[in-house]
């Protein structure tokens, strides 16, 4: 079996039941050292289906989207629907810590093993259900996706320009945020259970309550503290982006800048060499550079197209201006600030072969966060479970394989 790992999470197992709802936060366990055994159906993860794939060349074992999501977990296939399958389930629930999920409501207690007949099995499970509405509630029967949660987050009303459609973010960002919150959650559950006798808990996690925690909080700060009595109502969403964050040509490429407090403005002057068209008294309040943000770009333009991308970001540094140059993905892993981080990580697979990856994005200080291992093939620690930690023989594997049970 495993060693045991470094990390925050080093002495904990964890297994795996999730599609791409919950993919994130058990990587997230994973990369803290956490023991994460992924339990896919014998045909495989439908996430091994996502592009975009290595080389461009569709194969289960080429997904970037999988590949990035289960690295340092181990793998193994069950087919939970079984006789066989519930009782293999139940076998690794006696020596698990943690289990998390991203079935449908009441899926996993139509098939018996929901969290209460797991706990009587290890009372100190913790269970952690990431679905779209959560467990209860009159959406838990709804059925929902990463850009459905987006725009119920209202984030998506915000996104792109006045004048156009909202755009959706790249990626899984409302599944990403659930996914932090149950693993901070899990955590915390791991943390409590050392103080309360041993005792697991369940963490009801719901996409939509997450993405709106995760991706636009402060809507909830201003309808909370705006529908008092006597308060006006809160203020309409829209697409202003532009106007207050807004994003200049430069000689190579763009920046985005936010200057919106005083201070900031006067750095940024200083930053631009103090350009006379700029020194309108008048430009220092942040209402009226709204105000006239089509002329503030075009004085703009001017000035920041004199510059590259890298002397705007450090002199925004040097100043306390938040200047971002707009990388695309090449110059974004060769950027001097990226490979000091040493943020990307060579890895090597079985069948893509070498070949960079992001690392985790934070660091602790004590106890090591960081790529193991990269995700595993289709059933590829099948035998190192079933057989050196269950005891199965060769033949009875071979049985249940040919049952589609494993």
């Amino acid at each position: 079996m495993p060693k045991k790992q470094e990390g925050s999470l080093g002495i904990y197992r964890v297994l795996d039941l999730t599609d791409n709802k919950g993919t994130y936060c058990t990587k997230l366990l994973a990369d803290q050292g956490a023991e994460v055994i992924k339990i896919e159906p014998p045909e495989g993860d439908p996430a091994r289906s996502y592009p975009p794939f290595a080389e461009d060349e569709i194969c289960e074992e080429r997904s970037l989207f999988f590949l990035y999501r289960n690295a340092n977990k181990f793998g193994i296939t069950l087919d939970l629907e079984s006789p066989d399958g519930k009782d293999i389930l139940c076998r690794l629930v006696k020596s698990a810590d943690v289990l998390v999920e991203s079935f449908h409501p009441g899926y996993l207690e139509g098939l018996g093993l929901g969290y209460d007949s797991l706990k009587a099995i290890n009372p100190g499970l913790v269970m952690a259900s990431i679905t779209d509405f959560g467990q209860t509630g009159p959406y838990r029967d709804w059925k929902g996706s990463d850009m459905v949660h987006f725009a119920l987050s209202t984030t998506m009303i915000t996104s792109g320009f006045p004048d156009r459609p909202p755009c959706n973010l790249p990626g899984t960002p409302s599944y990403d945020s659930a996914c932090l919150i149950a693993s901070i959650s899990i955590s915390t559950a791991l943390y409590q259970r050392g103080s309360n006798g041993g005792e697991g808990q369940y963490i009801d996690v719901s996409v939509h309550e997450c993405s709106r925690l995760g991706l636009y909080p402060w809507t909830i700060a201003m309808y909370s503290y705006n529908v008092n009595p006597g308060m006006p109502e809160p203020p309409p969403e829209g697409r202003f982006g532009a106007m207050v964050y807004p994003v200049y040509p430069c000689k190579d490429g763009y920046v985005r800048v936010i200057a919106l407090t005083p201070r900031q403005w006067d750095g940024l002057l200083k930053v631009l060499n103090y350009p006379e068209v700029l020194m309108m008294p008048e430009w220092r309040e942040f209402m009226y550079r709204i105000g006239n943000a089509a002329d503030l770009y075009a004085l703009m333009l001017e000035i920041t197209t004199q510059y590259t991308m890298v002397e705007l970001f450090e002199a925004g540094h040097r100043e306390g201006v938040p200047i971002v140059p707009i990388w695309n993905v090449k110059d974004f892993i060769d950027s001097d600030h990226t490979k000091a981080r040493k943020f990307f990580v060579d890895v090597e697979h079985p069948v893509v072969g070498k070949y960079k990856m992001p690392g985790p994005p934070y660091r602790w200080s004590e106890t090591p966060c960081k790529i193991r291992q990269t995700a595993p093939t289709l059933g590829e620690h099948n035998e190192m479970y079933y057989r050196k930690e269950l005891g199965f023989s060769k033949q009875e594997l071979s049985a249940l394989k040919r049952a589609n049970v494993i």
